[in-house]
This record gives structure tokens, sequence and C-alpha cells, in this order.
């Protein structure tokens, strides 16, 4: 089969650099083994761990994929990144000129540059626009701790109720407790009957309070639920992120699927990319686990770091598993240090590139062979919190080198 551009992954990056490419007019098709790491969103995403992070970007260390593009592209990239997400129905809030804060599910706050729309947030996490909340959680629901929440809005002079309710549909599925998980919850809040009973309960409990406060169970299948249920209910509606798995990262992922494909986009989902062609230099071909053989003008690496496969750890060394890509090593040579609680060297491991993110193989960088997001070398995604950041923008980087090549 032949495309313009075969992008291997399915997340963040992947999706985000199919969707700017097949808008260009392109045929894509994007080779992804299954879910991604968006089930794991905690309904926020990371530009970088500074107050203002493009300013932070500037004194960036040359292997930093931030540094390779340089803060003024990083910004337009942001910019862009937030667009597509918007143009996929994933409303956000947030500026890449400052970060902000969004509740986390054990009620402290996190710094993040962009939060879905709807999410309880903070200008600098130690306040809140609201000075009395009522916090409601489905009775016997295990992923969302309230005590917690509740001891920091009250340590920030928040006067917080809380109320347990139920639904027919959930007491019956609190008969097995591993049911009352947030998507057999988020399911059962799809429907329109327990909406409106929500809706109902909602307006019963809160009459007095600012803000109704929910975990982050709504709209499973439908993007407005939330909205919905504030016009039925008649209150101020916010959600905290629940844990794992995420029903507003499943959403991103099912909007940005949705969006790729109506660009005239293709996903062979559940497909793994396991051998390639190569002629002159240049990839000519991959084939996946199904047989399936894609010829392409240009490949994206988008595969992803540990938890996606991108990379594998050996005993006493890393790879890239499709290509042999070259693996950027750590100072030294040392991939772990004793102490547990430092950043760990190899999360800044990744595929060699050159600075417009061209894939390296033994030591050769390879013209139509690009990478982006977590399986790219130079930075770390937890200590510096801006894994989602480095995936979308890098990816809108090489989207335009393809475009424009």
């Amino acid at each position: 089969m032949r495309y313009d551009t075969v992008i291997i992954g399915g997340g963040l990056s992947a999706l985000m650099c199919g969707i700017e490419v097949a808008r260009a007019g392109k045929r894509v098709a994007l080779v992804a083994t299954g879910n991604s790491c968006l089930h794991f969103s905690s309904c926020s995403f990371g530009l970088y761990n500074a107050p203002e992070p493009l300013k932070a970007i500037e004194s960036l260390p040359a292997i930093h994929p931030y540094a390779k593009m340089g803060a003024e592209q990083v910004e337009v990239y942001a910019t862009r990144a937030t667009e597509i997400l918007n143009i996929a129905g994933i409303a956000t809030v947030g500026s890449a000129e400052q970060n902000h804060y969004i509740a986390t599910p054990v009620g402290k706050w996190r710094e993040c540059w962009l939060s879905i729309e709807g999410m309880l947030t903070s200008k600098s996490g130690k306040d809140v626009d609201f000075k009395s909340a009522t916090i409601l959680y489905p009775e016997g629901f295990l992923d969302f701790y309230t005590q917690f929440i509740v001891d920091h809005l009250e340590g920030m002079g928040v006067k917080v109720k809380t109320h347990a309710f139920e639904l027919p549909e959930l007491v019956i599925r609190r008969n097995n407790p591993t049911e009352m998980r947030t998507v057999t919850v988020a399911r059962a809040l799809d429907k329109t009957e327990n909406i409106e009973a929500l809706a109902s309960i909602i307006a019963h409990q809160s009459d007095k309070e600012d803000v109704v406060l929910l975990p982050a169970v709504l709209g499973f299948n439908s993007v407005d639920v939330l909205s919905q249920l504030s016009r039925l209910a008649d209150r101020d509606i916010r959600e905290i992120p629940t844990l794992i798995p995420s029903v507003e990262g499943v959403k991103v992922e099912r909007a940005l699927n949705r969006a790729f494909e109506s660009m005239g986009g293709v996903i062979f989902m559940a497909h793994t990319a396991v051998d390639y062609a190569m002629e002159e230099g240049q990839i000519k071909s991959i084939t996946t686990s199904k047989g399936i053989t894609l010829t392409a003008d240009d490949f994206v690496l988008a595969s992803g770091s540990f938890i996606g496969g991108g990379l594998t750890a050996e005993r006493d060394s890393l790879r890239e598993p499709i290509f042999g890509a070259d693996i950027e090593p750590v100072s030294g040579g040392e991939y772990t240090t004793r102490d547990i609680f430092e950043p760990q060297p190899f999360m800044s491991c990744g595929v060699a590139t050159d600075n417009t993110f061209k894939v390296k193989i033994g030591g050769k960088v390879v013209e139509n062979l690009y990478a982006c997001g977590a399986v790219l070398s130079g930075y770390n995604p937890v200590k510096e919190g801006c894994g989602a950041g480095v995936a979308m923008t890098t990816a809108l980087k090489v989207a335009d080198d393809i475009i424009n090549r």
C-alpha cells in the first residue's frame, strides 16, 4: 500500500503529526500497536515545569528537543497544538507564557500548560475562585480520594461539604467492588436517565455552595455531558481528575482519532512495525506484524518510550527495536543512580537525531525518517514535566518539514 507519509505510533505525538500532515492534503497512514498512553493522562498537558515555560526553554542544553527548535518555534507549535486540539473538539484553558495549576486525584496542585476545560484549576496553586464547594462522588467509588481533596481545599480557606450519591445502576455494580472503577462509573453516567438523576441530586445537595466538584467521569462516549449537566442542575460544576485510567485521556485519544480519519488519514490499529526496507540510504517501506507492507516518501517514528515499546531495555543496553536507530547514551554510560528519588539517567535516553529530528542509523542521518515525541533523547519528561509539550511541538515541527520538503 502506498502513502505519502507513514507514522509509526498511535499516541499524542503520532496523531498530532498525522493530523497536521493530512490537513495539508497528503495521504497519511498510522501504524498503531494499541491504545496509547493518553489513557494515563491526568486531564492536562505540560510544556515545562517552570512558571514561565518559554523563558526556561531558552537555557536548555543543545541536545534537548526544545533547544533544537528554539523557544520561538516552540511557542509557535504550542499555539498550533492548542488550535488542533480545539479542531478535534477538545476545549482547553492555559497559555505557554504562564503555567497554571490543576488539582490532582489526591488534592494537591500540579503545574501545567493546558488543562481540559471544566477541570478544577488555580492560577497560583495557592487559592481558588470560590469560597464554598460541595464534593459529590458515587458511593463506593474506588478511584477518588475525597478526604485528601477536602483537606487541601479547607487549607485554602474553602468551606467544603461532601455527599456520596447513589444511582440504581451503580448500586447493582457495587455488589462487585471491583466494578466501582472510573470507566464503569463513566459508562453509567453517559446514559440520559442517569445524567438527569444526577442533576436532580446536585440541585438538591448544593443549593448554597459556590461550586459543585465531581470526579472526572463524565462524557466517556460524548463530549458535552458536563455542560449538559450544568444546565440541568443550574450549577457551576467542575471536575477533578481520578486515578487512571483517565476518562479525559480516552476522550482526547478518540477525538484526535476522529479528526485524523475525517481528514482522510488511515489507522492500521493492532499492527506493529516489525521490519523495513532501505535503499540508497532512505527508508522505502515498512512491514507490519500482520504482513502488510506500507511504502511512502516519508516515515515518522512516534512509537513512544519504554511503556509504548518504542525503546527496549536490555541488562546493559537500550535499543530502538524497529530500525535499530542510534541511541544517545548518558554521560559515563550509567543508566541508573543508586538514589531512587533522583532523576534516573535512562529517562533522558532515546533515538539520536539531527536538529531537524531526522533519525541517525549507524551514525548517518536518514533523510526521510523522522522521530518525534517520547522516543527522542535529551530530556526527562518526569523531572521536567514536558512529556506532552515535547510530544506535540516536535510532532508539528516534523509535520512542517515533511509538508515543505
